[in-house]
């Protein structure tokens, strides 16, 4: 997601969690819906009714009317049940009416099934389906509605309703609040599908962008027998093959000029590029699919091959800033690039976010400085492949900038997206410093490990199995944790790593160090919190001569002489700044 909203964001966020009086609905009714205004958030503590099954399919058909700002569909759901409960929960926006729930056990033919909502959770009696441990079940909820209107998006999401060169210009998005604003779903980070199939129906002549690959599509022409007037609509249906995380799902719809070309990746085999553009941006983009390769190459030459090459990788042209969606990178830049250096830095970011967080996702949200933190990482070192060492110091000092150790980047959990990304006022959520500080975690930890080890812990962190690297078919992807990053850390370089990511990522304050000099002697002394011993070796200059000097303990002194003295003068290190 994109940083800039917390850079600048003064006025504290209100989000609501939907919760209302229960009514028990028929399988064909409705109860009443909350307040059509309210936004949900996403994760937190797993509930019950959603811990005891696994999603293993999702299968959307929705039918888009831009000119009503409506949508009408269905969600098929399969699942295992994993634990006994007498019911299970989706979640779902008030804005959107159930018009029926059907239930059925394994392969078995669907029936109305038993159904309440509390707010925004659809309660399904199990009994319905038989739902015993080692089973499975599917369930269809039909639904409609106008679906919630996306304020400030990506921030603040849902539909984004828009016009480009008189047509309709549609777009999702929904990482804070979940998938719940538009179609129903187990809304929590720990559960990914293992496929999802995907069917949108629009008017004719605007184009559908989606996850996956395209499966094809059908053109449909209706006679209205009120008027007598005929409507033509276009079918898309779409297919992803590997596990997706639920806010990575994103349907884009417009006037769009579908752009295709290829390169070669570091696995040896293609990978598809495909760009969606405004029909007036079709030369700009042909340009930009030049960056784009760029980009790529980079990002595999440090993280490993693109992970989702077997679908394609995809950029659409979004009528908001941009976001993470897998294989369908949303991306409203506007081709402006970046104010201090000679790239498009909202490009690389999404793009980024492939491996971290599309190939590797946080189990719970409070592990998504690895999604922000190691993915905002990725730009200072794209800079410095391209432009050279002084273009990633740059870097680096100007997101140190940012940094406010509110709170620690990765807390106990469980945590929900808004209790970690927004650092209201009195708050400990970390905000920002999942990804400016969670970007220092890295550049500090490659000080301490040293270039080549570094890059073998980064290339692992994204594919822990070099055999791997190989895969199109979604094996490679997994959830990973602050624990395991840690582990992998530590295995890779050999070194134990507890007290560096106990100091920098459990904590939230930063380590002070101290120094000074007596009778030509520098003495320098780390301090940090939770009296952790801090063994973090420290670049020094004497008289211009750079030295990096060990410190066990914490602590080390240096006869310097009358020399010129200067501690940490290229910045290595992410420290207190008092």
């Amino acid at each position: 997601m994109n940083p800039l909203r917390l850079v600048s964001a003064a006025s504290p966020v209100a989000f609501t969690v939907l919760l209302a009086s229960a009514c028990t609905a028929s399988a064909a009714g409705q109860d009443g819906a909350d307040s059509k205004e309210e936004i949900n958030t996403s994760g937190g503590v797993l509930m019950e009714e959603q811990a005891c099954f696994d999603v293993r399919h999702y299968g959307l058909e929705m039918e888009v009317f831009p000119d009503k700002k409506a949508i009408e569909a269905t969600l098929t759901m399969t699942a295992d049940v994993v634990s006994a409960s007498r019911e299970i929960a989706l979640h779902l926006h008030p804005n959107l009416e159930v018009r029926s729930v059907m239930a059925a056990k394994g392969d078995g033919d669907l029936a109305l099934a038993q159904f309440k909502r509390v707010g925004g959770v659809i309660f399904i009696e199990s009994g319905d389906f038989s739902a015993t441990v080692g089973d499975s079940f599917r369930v269809a909820v039909e639904y409609g509605g106008t679906p919630h209107v996306a304020s400030n998006p990506p921030w603040d999401g849902g539909f984004t309703w828009s016009k480009a060169g008189g047509k309709h210009w549609i777009a999702t998005s929904c990482q804070g609040e979940g998938a719940d604003l538009w179609w129903p779903c187990k809304d929590h980070p720990s559960d990914k599908p293992d496929s999802f199939d995907l069917s949108f129906t629009v008017p004719h002549g605007l184009e559908v962008a989606t996850n996956g690959r395209r499966l094809g599509e059908e053109i449909r022409t209706s006679l209205s027998l009120n008027n007598g007037e005929t409507t033509k609509t276009v079918t898309s249906k779409w297919r992803v093959t590997t596990p997706i995380a639920n806010y990575g799902v994103a349907l884009n719809i417009g006037p769009y000029v579908k752009l295709v070309d290829k390169m070669k990746s570091v696995a040896g085999d293609d990978i598809p590029i495909h760009f969606w553009v405004l029909p007036e941006n079709e030369e700009k983009g042909w340009l930009f699919i030049e960056e784009i390769k760029d980009h790529l190459a980079h990002l595999e030459s440090v993280c490993g091959p693109y992970p989702f090459r077997g679908d394609k990788y995809g950029v659409v042209e979004t009528p908001h800033l941009g976001m993470e969606h897998q294989s369908i990178i949303a991306y409203g830049n506007k081709f402006r690039g970046d104010p201090n250096f000679d790239y498009d830095w909202l490009h690389h970011h999404e793009l980024s976010h492939e491996w971290w967080a599309n190939l590797v996702t946080a189990k719970d949200w409070a592990d998504f400085w690895i999604h922000e933190g190691i993915g905002t990482y990725m730009q200072p070192l794209y800079l410095e492949a391209k432009f050279g060492r002084e273009a990633y110091d740059k870097k680096m000092r100007i997101d140190l900038l940012r940094v406010l150790n509110r709170g620690p980047i990765a807390p106990t959990p469980p945590r929900t997206t808004d209790s970690i990304y927004f650092a209201q006022k009195g708050s400990d959520a970390p905000g920002i410093d999942i990804y400016m500080k969670g970007s220092w975690v890295c550049h500090s930890l490659r000080w301490l490990l040293g270039d080549e080890t570094f890059f073998k812990v980064v290339r692992r962190w994204a594919y822990p199995d070099p055999a791997l690297e190989n895969t199109t078919d979604g094996s490679a992807v997994r959830f990973s944790t602050t624990d395991e990053i840690i582990a992998i850390a530590e295995k890779v370089s050999g070194r134990d790593l507890g007290w560096f990511f106990k100091v920098y990522v459990r904590s939230a304050p930063l380590p002070k160090l101290s120094h000074s000099t007596k009778d030509g002697v520098l003495s320098l002394d780390w301090s940090a919190p939770g009296d952790v011993v801090f063994p973090m070796p420290v670049e020094i200059s004497v008289d211009g001569e750079l030295r990096r000097i060990d410190m066990p303990g914490g602590k080390a002194t240096v006869e310097v002489g009358t020399a010129k003295v200067k501690v940490d003068p290229g910045r290595r290190v992410l420290k207190d700044k008092g």
